[in-house]
Order: structure tokens, then sequence, then C-alpha cells
């Protein structure tokens, strides 16, 4: 009876989780390496738990439920950083998940069937079309800047008290959520691109899905290059 393991780990370079697959006994076949490529990418953006890839990796999908919502949350922290907020609170952590709902719901991917490399090895194609949501909010410091953005760059925030400079890290935070989503219904898609992630068999006979493709392909769902 094949044995399934399922790991969490967060790849050093990507906002979201990587899960690691193991096959034990029963082998895995190309279709396992497919279905557990497309249920990661499912998973992780879009909230959705194909009944088979929950099997797979024996997981339940409130458990599913909750590595989606952590890799929201990982998200959100990298959204503060990128952003320069300085105090992710909860509540404003729990409006940027919720942003990334939205967000993550129009991400393009593609899952071609995996081919057998050799015994240890399978490589999986996907296919991306990057959105450029983030690219639009660029209107923020563009020029001329939005009004809204430019109320709060005359602001002197040297002369702000601890409480006044929290308020208006607040409403910076806020404006960036509105200026995506207002963005969001008008983003499109750049070129697409591709890349064959590998699952290959380790030394302690578990099957992983190499942690630096996906997080290769993590950099390519939302366009951050603005």
């Amino acid at each position: 009876m094949r044995k399934i393991w399922k790991r969490v780990t967060a790849a050093a370079l990507s906002f979201t989780f990587v899960l690691s697959l193991s096959a034990c006994g029963g082998g895995l076949s190309a279709d396992d390496a497919t279905t557990y490529v497309q249920g990661i990418l499912d998973e992780n953006y879009k909230g959705v738990y194909d009944p088979d890839f929950l099997e797979l990796i024996d997981i339940t999908e409130n458990e599913a439920e909750e590595t989606y919502l952590s890799s929201l949350e990982t998200e959100a922290d990298f959204f503060a950083s990128a952003f320069l907020i300085d105090d992710l609170t909860d509540e404003l952590k729990a409006e940027v998940v919720d942003m990334y709902k939205q967000v993550y719901a129009k991400a393009k991917y593609t899952v071609d069937t995996a081919t057998e490399v050799d015994d240890s090895t399978f490589g999986v194609k996907v296919t991306v079309e990057p959105l450029d949501v983030f690219d639009r909010a660029e209107a923020l410091w563009g020029d001329p800047p939005d009004a809204r953005a430019e109320a709060l760059y005359s602001q002197d925030v040297d002369s702000m008290t601890d409480e006044e400079y929290a308020a208006y890290d607040a409403e910076w935070c806020r404006l960036v959520i509105d200026l995506t989503l207002e963005k969001l219904p008008e983003a499109e898609y750049l070129e697409a691109q591709s890349k064959v992630v590998q699952i290959t068999l380790g030394d302690d006979n578990y099957w992983s899905l190499d942690e630096q493709d996906f997080s290769d392909l993590d950099w390519l769902i939302l366009d951050y290059n603005f």
C-alpha cells in the first residue's frame, strides 16, 4: 500500500508554501505527478482542492484550506515589505489576504501531462501568464501620482507622533489595497512563460517537488516588476 507524506516549508524566495509529496511502496505514476503539481497550484492560488489531489497526499479539505490561508498570509507579509508598510496589524493583514483572494482568482496557468525522465524523476511543464495588476497600481507613484497618494506624500511624517504615524501607515496600506482592486478588472496577462518543474525521488524514498522550481513559478504568477 502506498504511503503519502506531506511536508510544508516556506521557500526562501517564495511568498507561498511549497508542498512535498512521498510515495512509498506503490511508486509514482505520471498521472500522480500531474495531479500533484496541478493540485499545489490550485491549492495555493485558487483555494480549490481537487478530491484526487487530497487523496493523493492524504489530507482533508480543511487542512488544504489552512495551507491556502497560510500561503496568503505569507504573501501579505511580502506585500507589506514591497509597499513599505511598517506595521501590518492583524486587521490590515486580513484585508490584504482578502485582496489576494480576489487577485489570485485571476491567476492563469496550465499544467501539461508529466513525463517520466528516469526512475527517480518526473518533469512537468507549467505555463504561466503573469498578471500585471501591480504594474497598473504603479499610478501610486507615477507622474503625476494618484491624488490620494499625493495627499499622503505631502504629509510631514517626521513630525508625527507614533499614533499619527500608525494611522498614516494604515491609510497607505489601505490605499494600495484599494487601488489594486480598482485596477484588477482592467488587468491583463503578459507573455506566457513556461518552466519544467521536477518531482524527484530522494534518498529517503520520498518524492518531492523541487522548492526552487516552485519558487520560480511563484514569481511568475504576479508581475511585481513595477
